[in-house]
Order: structure tokens, then C-alpha cells, then sequence
């Protein structure tokens, strides 16, 4: 197996790269990265066969024999580039998929997902509890980032706020009052906010935080540093990635709830469906309930610690089962 060809399918998305590639490090075997961009034929990547037609004449030209053994890729738009990848080889590349394939996953040799996705469990249908991260091992703090955390009292609490998403809005003052009952007398509320959080959100927080509480806004301390020094952690429902960070902390983590938008109560309803036609939609509601229910996290006033394996461990091992004695 050592001498396996791996190709990882990287796309405009930051997060979906990071599983990606979190994933592939995970195999401990070589593997290439191919950064595609798209021509406007992207839009019909679901529905359309085997093709590389929909990327730009740079991206085509870097996909050429040696076929590799395995191609690992997330986001819609690499679906058709994958599935052309498999013809080329004549049927020898494997093709793992992460996240909602949005066609039959029998056309894929394995599909990687978490509980929000409509995925049809199969034999070739690996379910995880949380979303892969490359962040499971905490990064060292820098002499700046130290310092900057010594001044903080303890115990520190993390509020990690995301955005809007499709089908769901995150409230202002929601958030402001999530803040305002994590502000207690003893220790430190350390508030993240991220690039997809509204303005209007982060003047809310402003307007509630009080002295013994801080705004992050940025890059700096690094998020991954943040959740390592927190004592307790709070995420917004919009980010599976952040609340499965969160998780894998092994601290107590409390899930901060957002509402459905106008969009989202035509398309989705008032309860998720777990199948018919109508469960086809991702649907966040799906992933919270899970981890509800087997007691994985908690809410802003009950934080609760789990312990549950790190996600891109089980999925490594079902892709060094599916190589086989391969390479």
C-alpha cells in the first residue's frame, strides 16, 4: 500500500479542504494536491456524467496519466471530475467522497458523511458522529499568543460565533443573550467571532460584553489555540466544523441555538425528516438531534463533555480497507 498514487480534490472552500486533507494526512501515504477552478458549466456538476468540462483549461491540464489509486473529494462541483478521473483510469482509481454526494453514492467506492446530509445508508456509506478536522492535535501557542491568554483570568469560557447559512439565520439578540448568560462573576468569556458573522451580530455582542469579557476579531490568537485554553465551549448550530472541534476537545460544550429562515421553514418544516423526497435537503436539525440525544453536547447553561473517537481516525481505516493490499 505504500506505494499508492493519492489525489486530494481541493476547491474554493477553506472547511471542505481541511477534511480533505485531514483525511489524507490521516493515511500516513504520499499524496498530491490538485487545486481546481471551474468554468460557468459547474452550476450542472450534479447532473451531469463523467466529465473535466466543467473546469477552467489550467485545471484540465493537471489531470493526466499516471491515473492515481485514490481520489479523496468534497463540494459538488469536483463530483463530475471525479467520476471522469475513474473512467480515464479504466475503472482502477478508487473515488472516496466526503460530505452529500447529491447522486446515487453506489457511484462512488466509499461515501464519508455526518448526520445533516439525506445520504441512503449502503455498505459503501461510512456515517460519522462529528466532521473530520486537522485540528485534533492543539497547536503549540506562540510567545504572543501566551501572553495575551496569561492576562486572561480562568476559568476561561469560549463562545465561537459563526453565520447565516442556508435555510437558517443566526439572530443578533439571541447571540447578545447567550453572551449576557455566559458573563458570570468568576473568570473570563472569551468571544470569537468568524468571517461569516454579520455585522449587525458582533455590534450586539459589543453593545452586552462587559469588562471581564473579550472580543476576538481575526486571526489572532489562532481559533485552534482558543479552543485549546478554554475551559468550557459554546458554539452557534450553524457550523458542524466548529461544534465538532468543539466536541473533540474533550470539553464541556453547549450548542447555541439559530432559527430557520423564511426559506428554511417552506423547504425544510417543522420537524427533520429522515426520509421520503422531501428528506433530500442537508437539514442541521438532523446532526443536533444525534448529538442530543446520545449526550455529546449540551446548551449554554448545561455544557456537557463527551468522549467520542476522533472522526478521522474511523475514516482512515475504512479507506486503508478499501485500498486493500493496493500499491
Amino acid at each position: 500500500m505504500r506505494g499508492s498514487r493519492v489525489w486530494v480534490l481541493l476547491g474554493p472552500r477553506t472547511g471542505d479542504n481541511n477534511q480533505a486533507l485531514a483525511l489524507a494526512e490521516a493515511l500516513e501515504l504520499p499524496f498530491e494536491t490538485r487545486t481546481l477552478s471551474y468554468n460557468p458549466l459547474q452550476a450542472l456538476s450534479v447532473w451531469l456524467p463523467g466529465t473535466a468540462a466543467t473546469l477552467d483549461s489550467k485545471s484540465r491540464k493537471e489531470l493526466h496519466k499516471p491515473w492515481p489509486d485514490l481520489v479523496i473529494a468534497i463540494g459538488r462541483r469536483s463530483v463530475p471530475v471525479a467520476r471522469w478521473i475513474k473512467r480515464k483510469s479504466r475503472g482502477q482509481t478508487k473515488l472516496v467522497r466526503i460530505g452529500h454526494p447529491r447522486i446515487d453514492p453506489n457511484l462512488f467506492d466509499l461515501v464519508i458523511t455526518t448526520r445533516q446530509y439525506p445520504v441512503p445508508p449502503g455498505e459503501n456509506v461510512l456515517l460519522l458522529p462529528l466532521a473530520m478536522s486537522r485540528f485534533s492535535t492543539a497547536p503549540i501557542a506562540t510567545d504572543k499568543e501566551a501572553a495575551w491568554l496569561a492576562a486572561l483570568p480562568s476559568p476561561r469560557r469560549l463562545l465561537a460565533i459563526g453565520g447565516a447559512t442556508k435555510y437558517w439565520s443566526l439572530s443578533a439578540e439571541r447571540v447578545a443573550e447567550a453572551v449576557e448568560r455566559l458573563q458570570t462573576n468568576d473568570g473570563t468569556l472569551i468571544v470569537a467571532t468568524s468571517r461569516r458573522t454579520d455585522p449587525e451580530v458582533s455590534k450586539a455582542v459589543r453593545g452586552v460584553l462587559s469588562a471581564k469579557s473579550t472580543l476576538v476579531e481575526g486571526a489572532f490568537p489562532r481559533f485552534p489555540v482558543l479552543l485549546d485554553q478554554a475551559d468550557e465551549i459554546f458554539v452557534t448550530g450553524d457550523s458542524v466544523s466548529m461544534l465538532s472541534e468543539a466536541i473533540l476537545t474533550g470539553k464541556p460544550v453547549g450548542l447555541v441555538p439559530i432559527q430557520q429562515d423564511e426559506k428554511g421553514r417552506r423547504k425544510l418544516g417543522e420537524a427533520p425528516l429522515e426520509s421520503g423526497p422531501d428528506a433530500r435537503r442537508r437539514d442541521l436539525r438532523r446532526f443536533w438531534n444525534y448529538l442530543q440525544e446520545e449526550k455529546i453536547i449540551g446548551t449554554v447553561d448545561a455544557p456537557v463533555a463527551a468522549k467520542v473517537e476522533n472522526p478521522v481516525e474511523t475514516a482512515a481505516r475504512a479507506v486503508r480497507n478499501l485500498l486493500g493490499d493496493l500499491g
